[in-house]
């Protein structure tokens, strides 16, 4: 399955975080399952990589594993994007570095 234009833009910049994270591929993948993620560790690499798609939720779900870990490093890399939540949107960017939390729809200035 190829990826769309969202969903390769996400992983492009998901890739880009994930150099800053200092994880391994299992680590990121057992964070991503204790999160809720349902797809298995070679589709997760073959997504990083990729040569597969993942449903949006899987991405959220992944980006936040890696998000998690940026946040205990204390890393003012850039965070790794949700996907976007309407067709006119720009994704939305991993969680607040001061508190986790991902940005609600209504604070974000347009």
């Amino acid at each position: 399955m190829a990826l769309g234009d969202e969903e390769s833009e996400q992983r492009r910049r998901f890739a880009d975080s994930l150099r800053h994270a200092d994880v391994s591929i299992e680590e990121l993948w057992l964070r991503y399952f204790t999160l809720g993620g349902h797809a298995g560790q070679f589709e997760i690499e073959a997504y990083i990589h990729g040569a597969m798609a993942l449903p949006a939720l899987q991405r959220d779900i992944l980006a936040h594993a890696l998000n998690e870990r940026l946040n205990e490093l204390h890393s003012g890399a850039p965070r790794a994007p949700y996907s976007l939540d309407g067709p006119d949107e720009e994704p939305v960017d991993g969680p607040d570095k001061e508190s986790g939390d991902r940005p609600d729809k209504e604070s974000r200035d347009d």
